[in-house]
């Protein structure tokens, strides 16, 4: 292009023999200025366009990884929220044999012991990816992200988690409060033996009789269950469909995005 506006003007340069030599000189200077200002701007323009393409890449490549990492969340709260709700049952049904002598002296020790499973052993706590999102907000590229709506929901991805992450600690607590009661008045033996870790374990069941019942009559353990029902109900219920919601909608942004 330069060529041709370089052709152009030196024809009009020899076509015009009038022209005192001063003026050619002249135009002739007029003509180089312009012709150079014309190629900083078009390596200008190809400039920015090889700048935008790049970053238009960097977004895709984030935003591909992020939606792969937010899929695998999703599947890993889905198996969290699972076995929370069996512990949520369990505790229920815990709850509801301490209302009633009948039901504590009817129960047998093989299912008490598998009520009482879940809630002792079980800590529910989501093992979050979130790699992708790091290196994203570490390099600075979160402001490469066009999307506002995506952009928002990045922005504020580390302060849901903190949430969810408090969420998951008051139900941790509720499960050390349920462990520290049975191990101070309970029988763990008890439980080995009926549910089959002792034989697994090879241990020789207990010979001494021991029952896991007086817990149910300890208004002490009911308000810990109470407490760890109340922890696990709100993260069940709440907490972790709020952000899968969240994770879903952030799915559904990406591939509008990259589509």
């Amino acid at each position: 292009m330069i060529k041709f506006f370089r052709k152009v003007r030196l024809e009009l340069f020899t076509e015009n023999k009038s022209m005192g030599k001063y003026s050619k000189y002249m135009l002739y200077a007029v003509g180089e200025i312009v012709l150079v200002v014309i190629g900083i701007l078009i390596a200008l323009q190809f400039n920015n366009y090889n700048e935008r393409i790049g970053i238009h890449k960097k977004q895709e490549n984030h935003l591909l990884l992020i939606k792969g990492e937010m899929m695998n969340n999703l599947k890993e709260i889905a198996s969290e929220r699972e076995d929370l709700l069996r512990i949520i049952n369990s505790n229920r049904d815990l709850i509801t044999l301490m209302d009633s002598d009948e039901a504590i002296a009817s129960i047998s020790e093989d299912d008490l012991s598998l009520l009482l499973l879940l809630p002792m052993s079980r800590k529910i706590e989501v093992e979050y990816e979130n790699g992708a999102f790091t290196e994203l907000i570490a390099s600075g590229g979160l402001k490469d992200i066009k999307n506002d709506s995506i952009r928002g929901i990045l922005a504020s991805w580390e302060g849901k988690l903190t949430g969810v992450r408090s969420q998951e600690k008051a139900l941790h607590e509720s499960l050390n409060k349920t462990i520290n009661h049975i191990e101070a008045f309970g029988h763990y033996r008890v439980v080995f033996d009926e549910i089959g870790l002792s034989e697994e374990f090879q241990i020789e069941n207990a010979v001494k009789t021991a029952s896991n019942k007086t817990l149910l009559k300890s208004p002490k353990f009911e308000n810990i269950l109470l407490n760890y029902l109340a922890a696990g109900f709100y993260l069940h219920e709440r907490t972790y469909p709020s952000l899968e919601n969240d994770i879903k909608e952030l799915i559904s942004l990406i591939d509008k995005e990259l589509n």
